[in-house]
């Protein structure tokens, strides 16, 4: 790193779209201990310095994937905030980026749980109490998350930090996601291993809410 440009030697993973620039958190000052020493740099994806490979799910579609960077170059005045501080600029970003999906995230979630009450009935299953019980568990959860993102919301417009909130919520509902699809793979049984329906994104943006859809389709969504 210099003053006029960078040079980015990286591996990236979990990357989930392909743009004409990425933001990387890469270490500019191996001296440093641990979060210190690291900026946050806007780096052009149109060079021969730059690999994208695709990651291909168990539906086959590719939502992620891997980007390595090999002598990757970027002009020196595409550093976001202060040299060396890229882990202050890094993690408020990741706070608004969740606090701000908090506010929504309940309503995508209670839409699916709608899709899966209704894939329950579909499949006589909404009068197993094991099922019931597990129901009942994901209907709270979303409850849970409506309350949450009003939190976060009130926080926001009150202009105070979102901090490690913005991550419990994360947690919260990354772990609640997880148990909503193990029990829809019950629910469904072994028309579970056939994909097929709407495809993984519009089955969870698309679809109106109350709406069931093709068992497999909310399975699709879920992985």
């Amino acid at each position: 790193i210099d003053q006029t440009r960078h040079v980015v030697v990286a591996a990236l993973i979990w990357i989930s779209t392909l743009a004409n620039w990425i933001f990387v958190l890469c270490r500019t000052d191996p001296d440093a201990p641990k979060h210190s020493g690291l900026s946050l740099l806007l780096v052009p994806m149109d060079q021969s310095g730059v690999e994208v490979r695709p990651i291909r799910n168990i539906v086959g579609d590719t939502m992620f994937n891997e980007v390595f960077f090999t002598d990757a170059r970027t002009a020196g005045e595409h550093v976001v905030g202060e040299v060396n501080d890229g882990w202050t600029v890094a993690m408020t970003l990741l706070g608004f980026e969740r606090g701000v999906s908090a506010t929504s995230d309940a309503i995508r979630f209670r839409a699916d749980l709608d899709r899966l009450l209704a894939l329950a009935a579909e499949r006589g299953k909404d009068g197993d109490p094991h099922i019931r019980e597990r129901l009942a568990w994901c209907y709270g959860r979303v409850s849970i998350m409506r309350v949450r993102g009003f939190q976060e919301l009130t926080r926001f417009l009150n202009g105070e930090p979102l901090g490690a909130q913005s991550a419990i919520t994360k947690l919260f509902w990354s772990e609640y996601f997880q148990r909503a699809a193990e029990l829809a793979v019950e629910i469904i049984g072994m028309d579970a291993l056939t994909p097929r329906g709407q495809g993984t994104n519009a089955a969870i943006s698309m679809a109106e809410v109350g709406t069931p859809n093709s068992s497999s389709a909310w399975l699709e969504s879920a992985l």
